[in-house]
């Protein structure tokens, strides 16, 4: 029973995952609002990056 709980949880874990990368590289090719997806590119500290491509 157990092994089974931790089997679904690592499955909807991966799933989870794999949904946040697809989403990210398709906001990357179809960004929204007309932005360039470098405009909307944020680094680790939270600052824009600005014409990095």
């Amino acid at each position: 029973m157990r092994d089974m709980l931790k089997r679904i949880v690592l499955v909807v874990f991966v799933l989870l995952v794999l949904m946040a990368v697809s989403g990210f590289f398709y906001m990357q090719k179809h960004p929204m609002e007309g932005k360039t997806a470098v405009e909307k590119t944020l680094n680790f500290s939270g600052k824009q990056v600005k014409g990095a491509k």
